[in-house]
């Protein structure tokens, strides 16, 4: 079996709102603090304000998770005993379970042995042929006795 599909990074719509969200919350609060600050005079302390830097640091999630979803997609090849996902080959034995996340537009992770969650390049979903793509996973993982499963994961961002 040799099979290849256009894969892509998974788009993380939630994680775009959730850190939207957080940063127009923080922005408020630094534009709340600004104006006790510059009424004190003391506007300068803004800048070292831990507030300003918890939303920079929402700001860069943001624009990372943007910036990965935004990537152009690459390829899954499934082999007799190994697959390659995202230029990282892995064989059949070193996969602990492939897990499937979500009914539309659903988000595959693949799980190998001694990791607690899912690692980001092992994440990802089909960019085209997606029903085929799924099945021909499913064969594969069944061929290779490679547990398969429709469960929510954790991955990094």
């Amino acid at each position: 079996m040799n099979v290849t599909y256009s894969v892509k990074n998974p788009t993380r719509l939630k994680n775009m709102i959730v850190f939207s969200v957080a940063s127009l919350i923080w922005l408020f609060i630094i534009i709340h603090r600004w104006r006790d600050y510059s009424s004190r005079g003391e506007t300068e302390l803004l800048i070292l304000d831990s507030n300003s830097f918890i939303f920079l640091v929402y700001i860069v999630l943001l624009i990372l998770t943007v910036i990965r979803a935004l990537r152009k997609p690459t390829g899954l090849s499934m082999h007799e005993n190994a697959i390659l996902v995202n230029g990282h080959t892995l064989s059949a034995q070193e996969i602990k379970v492939i897990m499937k996340m979500g009914y539309f537009n659903p988000v595959i992770g693949i799980k190998p042995k001694g990791k607690k969650i899912v690692p980001l390049r092992l994440c990802f979903s089909f960019a085209a042929n997606e029903d085929q793509g799924i099945m021909d996973l499913k064969e594969w993982a069944a061929a290779n006795n490679v547990k398969m499963v429709d469960k929510d994961f954790m991955s990094w961002l």
